[in-house]
This record gives C-alpha cells, sequence and structure tokens, in this order.
C-alpha cells in the first residue's frame, strides 16, 4: 500500500510514513458495512422489504382495475348477443322473448321488469305480455320504444352491467278467439247458429251493439245463439275491448239462402252418422209441402200442416258423404229447397266385418262395379303427393317382384301415412287415379287393422 501524502510505499506494520513522517492508522479490508450493528441491518432489511411490498401494492392498484375492465369487456362481448322475436304465448296474447347466452349457474337481472333469470342450458329466456308497456285506454299511441338495461349477475355474486337495447312494441290487438265457426263467411240451411269465442275474463264484448260481456265466464268462454234470417247474409259485427289494449274487431258472414217459402233444418240435426239412416226434422210455413229429393226410407215423410214441422228418415247407401235435399212448396210462390252432406261411417266391427282380400287384378277391372267395397289394404307406402288440397298415400300391396300400387286417402286415425313404412288398412273402393302413366285404384282408408 502507498503513503496517501507522498506516495511512497509503506508496509502494514508501520505507524508513520518512513519519509515524510505522516501518522499512519491502518484499517483491514473488512468493509465498514460488514462490522455495522445488527441492529442497523435489519433496520435495512426491513427498509427494503417495505419497498417491495409498497411496489407489490401499487401494482396490483393498477392491474386490478385493468384486470376487471378486460373481464367486464369478456362477458359484454360474449354475452351481449341476445336475441329478441315477437312471440304468442300460451294465453294467446301477443308479446315478446328476449334470449340471452351466458353460463349455467349465472343469470340475468332485467331491471325494467324487475326479476332475474337463470341460465340453463347457457340460455336466459324472458317473456312477457306487450301490454305491460301501456295504459289501461291506449288510444292515443301505436308503438313505444322500451329500452332495457340487463345486468349479467355470476354465480360469485360479481354483476357486469350489458349494454342497454331498445326495442320497438306496437300496442297490442284485445285478445278474441272465433272458435266457431271456423271461417269468416259461412253457408248455413238453419234458423238458429252458435257463435263461440273466447277473449280475457273481464274484457268487454259487443255484438251488434249489443254488449254481452256478462255471458263470458271466468275462463274467457263466451257462446251464443244466433237468429239467422233467409235474407242472404247476415252480418254479426264483433267488438271486443281489454284493458293495455286496442280495440279489436272482428265481422262474420252467416249466409242463408233468401227463400220465397221459409224452409229450416232443425238445430239438433247432425251431419255425421254411425248408422245407414237418420231422421232428419225442421219446419217450413203452414200450408206448404214437404218433397224430398234425395232417398229416404218411403212412409217416413210427416207434416204438420198447421204448424210446418215435419220429418222424414234419410237413408245412406255409401260411405263418407251422402246428400240429403228436400225442398218446400206452394202455390203460387217460387220453391224453397235445402241440400246437405251426411257423413256416414259405421263402426269399425260392421266396417270391417266384411272386408275382401285384395284381389289387385280384378279391382283394376271392376273399380266403378266395385265402389264402396271394403279391401284390407296391406303394403308398404313408396310415394305420396297432394292434389287439389288432397294429400294421396301411393302403397305397393305387392312386392318388390311384383308392384302393384294403389291410391290411398286417409281418413283413418293412423296420422299421415310415411313413404318407407309398412301399412295394413280398410278402404273403401273410390274409382281410380292417374299417376306414372298409369291408372291404379283409388280408395279411402277408414280403419287400421291394428
Amino acid at each position: 500500500m502507498t503513503c496517501p501524502k507522498c506516495g511512497a510505499t509503506i508496509k502494514a506494520s508501520m505507524s508513520k510514513c518512513a519519509k515524510c513522517g505522516l501518522p499512519l492508522t491502518y484499517q483491514d479490508k473488512v468493509s465498514n458495512e460488514e462490522k455495522l450493528p445488527l441492529k442497523s441491518l435489519l433496520l435495512r432489511a426491513l427498509a427494503v422489504l417495505a419497498a417491495v411490498v409498497v411496489t407489490l401494492i401499487i401494482i396490483q392498484l393498477i392491474e386490478e382495475p385493468l384486470r376487471i375492465r378486460r373481464q367486464n369487456k369478456r362477458i359484454t362481448e360474449q354475452y351481449v348477443k341476445q336475441t329478441v322475436e315477437a312471440v304468442t304465448l300460451e294465453n294467446g296474447m301477443r308479446g315478446h322473448a328476449l334470449t340471452f347466452f351466458g353460463e349455467d349457474g349465472d343469470c340475468v337481472y332485467i331491471e325494467e321488469l324487475g326479476e332475474s333469470y337463470m341460465f340453463v342450458g347457457g340460455i336466459a329466456r324472458v317473456e312477457f305480455p306487450d301490454y305491460i308497456w301501456f295504459e289501461d285506454d291506449p288510444t292515443t299511441i301505436d308503438n313505444a320504444l322500451i329500452t332495457f338495461s340487463p345486468v349479467y349477475v355470476a354465480s360469485t355474486g360479481k354483476k357486469t352491467r350489458i349494454p342497454v337495447f331498445s326495442i320497438k312494441v306496437d300496442v297490442p290487438e284485445a285478445p278474441v278467439t272465433i272458435t266457431e265457426p271456423k271461417q269468416d263467411r259461412v253457408t248455413v240451411i238453419t234458423a238458429q247458429t252458435g257463435l263461440n269465442m273466447n277473449v280475457v275474463y273481464g274484457s268487454q264484448v259487443i255484438i251488434n251493439g249489443e254488449d254481452v260481456s256478462g255471458k263470458v265466464d271466468r275462463s274467457g268462454n263466451l257462446s251464443l245463439t244466433l237468429n239467422i234470417e233467409p235474407i242472404g247474409d247476415n252480418n254479426i259485427s264483433i267488438i271486443v275491448r281489454t284493458a293495455n289494449h286496442k280495440e279489436a274487431r272482428r265481422d262474420i258472414v252467416f249466409y242463408r239462402e233468401v227463400m220465397d217459402i221459409n224452409l229450416e233444418v232443425a238445430s239438433t240435426v247432425q251431419y255425421i252418422s254411425r248408422l245407414n239412416y237418420m231422421t232428419i226434422s225442421g219446419k217450413t210455413e203452414p200450408g206448404a209441402t214437404v218433397t224430398v229429393d234425395t232417398d229416404y226410407e218411403r212412409g217416413s215423410l210427416q207434416l204438420d200442416q198447421s204448424t210446418g214441422k215435419f220429418s222424414f228418415r234419410a237413408r245412406f247407401s255409401a260411405y263418407g258423404k251422402n246428400l240429403v235435399s228436400f225442398r218446400a212448396s206452394m202455390e203460387g210462390r217460387r220453391d224453397s229447397a235445402i241440400s246437405f252432406y251426411v257423413d256416414y261411417l259405421p263402426a269399425k266391427a260392421e266396417y270391417t266385418r266384411n272386408a275382401w282380400k285384395m284381389d289387385y287384378a280384378q279391382l283394376r277391372l271392376y273399380y266403378e262395379q266395385w265402389n264402396g267395397r271394403v279391401f284390407l289394404c296391406i303394403g308398404k307406402v313408396v310415394d305420396s303427393y297432394t292434389e287439389s288440397g288432397t294429400t294421396y298415400a301411393i302403397m305397393n300391396v305387392g312386392n318388390d317382384a311384383d308392384v302393384k300400387l294403389v291410391a290411398l286417402e286417409n281418413q283413418s286415425n293412423v296420422g299421415r301415412l310415411l313413404p318407407g313404412e309398412e301399412y295394413a288398412l280398410y278402404a273403401d273402393v273410390a274409382g281410380r287415379l292417374f299417376y306414372d302413366s298409369n291408372y291404379i285404384p283409388y280408395l279411402i282408408a277408414r280403419y287400421s287393422r291394428d
């Protein structure tokens, strides 16, 4: 080592410099830090540790909001794809359905509805009737823009607001379902007919200006008997008013032929028969005569000249539709006539009792003479088609090597006859149809063998 003053070489054992006499204090090479007291070392260590902790806390404070924002963005992007559709609810009311997508166990809260909806199978479906957004009598508006503010609630309790969205909701019409008649225009041959409908209980119902609300039962059903005059069109106007809905109006026309002589069928007469005969009753004007123009039991016609009431026993010679026709006559006045069909189908035991085994060769030849004859048709349906609203199933009553095709109009309880499926059906001959460049026998299936 050297003297700090003159630079002369000195030894560790010297107390002063031999050249300049500078007093020397010897220090070994152990650093002062290593000779510091233990307490000072601990304090320094604690200070370093505190600095590290503070740094970690600062990082966490910065990172946590970023993580939350990233998580919220992921949830928002993943589950914001809700769908909206207009629906008809089970009670017949118009409404909307909102579908959200999320994780099972989580839920979505709709502030405007005040309800939470759980995700099941990754889907939460929300349905509501449209009328809840409108006043009691919404006559001054046609629609409203409804804004929804959904909140995604995780199973952990974490809440994430999904972006708001809006849908346009029209003011719904008062619910009304006409169950009878089925069409808006109906031809009738009776002086009275039924009108059946369903509305919301508590609704006001007005028919041709008459308030009949008191006749609506607690299920919302209304059944009325209307008088139908022989004047042609009988117009029936129906108005229904329901709270939170706009007024609904339905118009039905019951057509009854204009008659010079009043003639009507009793409302008790049915249009379906299990028997090959039926008693037909009605009423005409006193003094008129009644003539039956279709098949009936001779001697069964009875007419009370003082009241105009009459009856006779009609006979049915074919399965299915049978025409019944009769007229009233008076001297100096134009005849009045009524015609309608009765659907005759005996019970299965009677219908199948005399069924024939399929004789395809003879059936193709004698389809006209055998009209109405019952055959048991067993085979596979190979095709089907619809023409003029009627569906025909093409059945092979033979086999793959010997194809024998028949056309079946299915009126049995089997339902739709599916190509590729095998069936055993009792059917009566109705003629023939042109199929695949050939005429084939045509039958109407009434019952299945099973």
